[in-house]
């Protein structure tokens, strides 16, 4: 006999999303496959006898991210992995908490490094929105878990937490100014 609360979510759980999650995880097998067989990130060898200079976006994201070979495994086996938790619905949002951040971080590349190639942009989006509608889905349980159910500082330590705090953001302000008045003001030896 099936739960009726899990038949009810089970129900309620829109197809659109079903849709979309095969859709990025067909999509993050072929990327993340790629980058582990060495098709995507590997322009070194045609690379490394330019001067940067003359390097469009393109040429210098695939020739940075290529230089670590294994930063680019490492960043496939995400995609993998990611694709591989999107086929299962019970491990959908695990995968969406995985890859909201790497999708994000692709995207932001794709818009202001890959500038006038607009497919990556055009996927590398639509898995991102994808993987915000999902974790929208889940958004009550999301809140229960990451702020409802967390014990905030006792009564008595409030102000002690409030006073670290403070000290904290003072201290990096203080850091980063005397750095910035030492880089701009203080002569350079040469």
């Amino acid at each position: 006999m099936i739960d009726a609360a899990a038949e009810k979510k089970t129900v309620l759980y829109p197809r659109l999303l079903d849709w979309l999650r095969y859709f990025c995880a067909f999509m993050l097998f072929m990327y993340g496959s790629s980058k582990l067989l060495h098709l995507q990130f590997n322009l070194q060898s045609q690379l490394a006898r330019r001067p940067v200079g003359s390097l469009t976006g393109y040429q210098l994201t695939w020739y940075y991210y290529g230089y670590s070979r294994t930063y680019a495994c490492l960043l496939g086996s995400t995609q993998v992995a990611g694709a591989t938790l999107l086929l299962f619905r019970k491990t959908t949002l695990i995968a969406a908490l995985l890859m909201t951040p790497v999708m994000a971080n692709i995207l932001l590349i794709n818009i202001f490094i890959l500038v006038n190639d607009y497919g990556p942009y055009v996927i590398s989006a639509l898995i991102s929105v994808s993987m915000l509608l999902i974790l929208w889905q889940e958004r009550l349980a999301l809140i229960s878990l990451l702020w409802s159910s967390q014990v905030s500082e006792a009564p008595d330590s409030r102000r002690t937490h409030w006073r670290v705090r403070s000290l904290i953001v003072a201290v990096v302000i203080c850091i980063l100014v005397t750095g910035s008045l030492l880089r701009h003001y203080v002569p350079k030896h040469q």
